[in-house]
């Protein structure tokens, strides 16, 4: 079985959530329909993979604008979109991290306010630490604000650094919760033992 660092937690926040059933989380595995936000930042994060350096007053992807502050510093990293796959038990996890620098890795959100919390209590900086033998994760964290009048024009006023670091005992907390994603697949998921998510 092959899972996507994004379904583990994705099952991690369903398990949190006394109110959600199986049902739903199918629906969200199988039937996710992205929202216009989730589209938008599909495209901002499309911008960050091909900009070079330089100074920008405006990007565009995928049909949406981005209006850039003029004090703000986007990061470009010559090692970007670097894909790996790590076995946890009987689970393939795979992850693609946005920007490496040495022993950092780092990863683009784009959100519609910024909670540090929801970020710092996932797992994905977990596996990313593990999987690329990485010792700090870094959030790049862009609040993208609608342009009235404007339609798929968004403005980028700020970004959001948040960095955690690897600890002891990581590792066996991604075997953890992949195992008991392992268990809750066979039974609901059976889907996933002939193909992957």
């Amino acid at each position: 079985m092959l899972a996507r660092v994004s379904q583990l937690e994705a099952f991690r926040r369903w398990e949190q959530d006394e109110e959600q059933d199986v049902d739903a989380f199918r629906s969200y595995i199988f039937l996710n329909q992205p929202s216009e936000p989730m589209l938008a930042g599909t495209a901002f994060h499309r911008c960050l993979e091909t900009i070079q350096p330089g100074e920008f007053s405006e990007l565009s992807a995928d049909g949406f604008t981005f209006i850039i502050a003029g004090d703000l510093t986007l990061p470009v990293c010559p090692i970007r979109e670097i894909r790996a796959y790590k076995r946890y038990g009987d689970i393939e996890v795979t992850g693609q991290l946005d920007a490496e620098y040495g022993k950092r890795v780092e990863d683009h959100k784009t959100t519609g306010y910024f909670n540090a919390d929801k970020y710092l209590e996932g797992y994905q900086w977990r596996f990313y630490l593990d999987m690329f033998d990485a010792d700090t994760f870094r959030w790049n964290v862009f609040p993208l604000v609608p342009v009235r009048g404007r339609e798929r024009t968004y403005e980028v006023r700020e970004v959001h650094h948040l960095e955690q670091c690897r600890y002891p005992g990581m590792h066996e907390d991604c075997m953890d919760l992949a195992e008991r994603f392992r268990i809750f697949a066979s039974i609901h998921l059976p889907e996933l033992n002939d193909r992957t998510i």
